[in-house]
């Protein structure tokens, strides 16, 4: 059997119990989509970083962790060391490596696909009046590849994550990133984050869409080879 195979097979198997997470999966989606759609008018006024925040922690993959069960996601594994218990258990069996970092990043695809697909299909009327439909795909394609390029470092430390080093790079890079942010939407350019993916996705919708699709080539295969290579150097016994 394929590598790919056996990787689906496994995606099926969590999919199937990620279906008894559907309320919690919709209650959050409601409560995003209600957000945005109620801060957006005045943002396009006047751009605050509420929108920004919310889009950002959307499209990142916050919807697609809802939907998983308790099991799958992380988790206290032995004192600051934190791992999904299902991956865990996996690692116990004879099961390749590469097969348990494929069958993640299906899991993590299907369920980023099924909330964030959704959720940008829906929010178009909220952005009908400033931009053309043409612009709003590619408004679209940038945001859900960005659940891709970015997103995808949520699969890849599920495997094995210290957290005294998280926080610690969390708050280092966190930081950095916020400054730049401020410095970028708010002091440079003035009008926000999302004014400006929706400026860049009218201007150059093809150039947007096709640099968003080659982001998410590379994310995804930097942070696949992140995972296989934290499986190999993590002792589960």
């Amino acid at each position: 059997m394929s590598a790919w195979k056996q990787a689906f097979l496994l995606a099926k198997f969590e999919l199937k119990h990620s279906l008894k997470q559907f309320p919690l999966l919709a209650l959050g989606f409601i409560v995003i989509y209600l957000l945005i759609t109620s801060i957006s008018p005045n943002y396009f006024k006047e751009a605050t970083m509420g929108l920004d925040f919310f889009f950002t922690l959307t499209f990142s993959g916050f919807l697609s962790q809802l939907a998983r069960p308790k099991d799958f996601q992380l988790q206290k594994f032995r004192s600051i060391q934190y791992a999904a218990p299902f991956l865990t258990a996996l690692n116990k069996l004879a099961i390749k490596q590469e097969v348990i970092v494929k069958y993640r990043f299906i899991t993590y695809f299907v369920l980023l696909l099924l909330s964030n697909g959704l959720m940008l299909i829906l929010l178009y009327p909220s952005f009908q009046s400033v931009m053309t439909l043409h612009a709003y795909i590619a408004f679209s394609v940038m945001w859900f590849c960005f659940g891709i390029y970015i997103g995808c470092v949520t699969p890849a430390f599920e495997i094995s994550s210290n957290l005294g080093w998280s926080i610690f790079y969390g708050c280092f890079i966190g930081f950095g990133l916020f400054l730049f942010y401020l410095f970028a939407f708010y002091k440079w350019y003035k009008n926000g984050l999302i004014t400006w993916t929706i400026d860049i996705a009218s201007q150059y919708p093809v150039i947007s869409i096709i640099v968003s699709l080659i982001l998410s080539i590379i994310g995804w295969n930097f942070w696949m080879k992140i995972m296989l290579n934290k499986v190999k150097k993590t002792d589960y016994l």
